[in-house]
């Protein structure tokens, strides 16, 4: 009888090796998200651990590392904390039995964080790293910081710079000659919001010039999507004034249409929020590659403090953050191309008179241009003063 009971030890560890061997050397998604309920010899438990560790223990996705006590994805862990840090109290509406895996995850918050503390997440753990960053970021705002730049400060940036459109219904259809008239408003809104931001005022004014006059079309259109994302067809202009997608300027037809299709649809299907604008244009603006531009290391600094500004508000403001903050910064690139082609427009449209465009347009907008004007510092905007920035 011992004999047999030995025999069966042996063969079940041979065949637990197996199933171990198969599971470290197998490409399925498949993950063991349950180790503490398996039987497995001591020696085999490294083997088993790092092959746990590579998915997340609530939802089974891909991990990142362990996060607050337990191998976990990005979302599983960003959703732990944002339970704990606002002390959200889910109820699960139906047995408390719900499950929990890559695609279900988002179903159930009162599950989900069950299964976080089940696995070995940590309340403290939350609480002890918001103390460390809190600790942190205080000394590098009062050491390296003295000027200051916060979520706080652009959004009233905006607000003092910008009026708000509240009816929509009596807008007329715009000429060429209304847009470079919105241009020309929005432009001068733009120097108006720089000044907000004591950051940027305190750049030489040499620098201030520069900044704003090389991302000036990627600025017009932020303005332009940020006031059309709620409407359909439709792009709203700083004045009384609207394009329709079907419009009778045939020189605007495609450019409205790029800009409705390629920035305003991805914006509103993440339903980008006015902070988020906010924080889009500051990176815009601070851009440490600008020509003529002699506080590279300052503007370089200031723009990153922008992106940490709105990861930490994403990371804290967002339901299920992954991705968000690549997928913005993803129109970059787009909001480039289109702008240049805008500036082409323009300037054909000026060339053959079919557009009036006065020195002030022309300087700020046309005057950054590499395929039509070559770049120039202006001395009259210099010789404006502080006033104008």
């Amino acid at each position: 009888m011992g004999d047999e009971i030995a025999l069966s030890q042996r063969t079940f560890s041979q065949n637990d090796s197996v199933i171990v061997n198969r599971h470290s050397n197998s490409r399925s998604s498949y993950p063991i998200t349950d180790i503490n309920t398996a039987v497995m010899p001591m020696s085999l438990s490294p083997c088993i651990n790092t092959v746990t560790n590579q998915f997340c223990a609530i939802c089974g996705d891909k991990s990142t590392g362990k996060h607050y006590g337990a191998a976990s994805c990005d979302g599983c862990k960003g959703f732990f904390r944002r339970s704990v840090r606002k002390k959200h109290n889910y109820a699960c509406r139906l047995n408390k039995n719900c499950i929990i895996d890559k695609d279900k995850r988002n179903q159930c918050r009162f599950c989900r964080l069950r299964k976080c503390e089940r696995v070995g997440m940590k309340r403290e753990a939350v609480q002890n790293e918001r103390d460390c960053i809190r600790n942190r970021r205080h000394s590098y705002d009062a050491q390296n910081n003295p000027s200051g730049i916060s979520i706080n400060i652009l959004l009233h940036a905006e607000k003092t710079s910008n009026e708000e459109i509240h009816d929509t219904a009596n807008k007329k259809v715009a000429t060429l000659d209304d847009v470079s008239c919105s241009m020309n408003k929005q432009l001068r809104k733009q120097v108006e919001w720089a000044k907000k931001i004591p950051a940027f005022a305190n750049l030489p004014i040499t620098d201030q010039v520069a900044l704003l006059k090389a991302h000036a079309g990627e600025s017009l259109l932020i303005g332009v999507c940020h006031r059309s994302c709620r409407l359909n067809d439709v792009l709203l202009l700083g004045n009384d004034y609207q394009i329709l997608r079907q419009n009778s300027e045939i020189e605007m037809n495609h450019l409205s249409n790029r800009i409705m299709d390629e920035l305003i649809k991805p914006l509103k299907e993440i339903q980008m929020d006015d902070t988020e604008f906010a924080c889009l244009k500051a990176i815009v603006v601070l851009d440490p590659t600008s020509k003529e531009l002699d506080s590279i290391a300052t503007v370089k600094e200031l723009r990153y403090q922008v992106q940490l500004i709105l990861e930490d508000y994403i990371n804290d403001s967002q339901y299920d953050s992954r991705g968000r903050f690549g997928q913005i910064l993803l129109m970059l690139p787009i909001l480039q191309s289109i702008s240049w082609q805008m500036i082409e427009v323009i300037q054909y449209a000026n060339t053959f008179g079919m557009m009036q465009i006065d020195d002030f347009l022309k300087e700020v907008l046309l005057g950054g241009c590499k395929c039509v004007l070559n770049t120039v510092k202006s001395s009259s905007w210099v010789h404006r003063g502080p006033g104008m920035i």
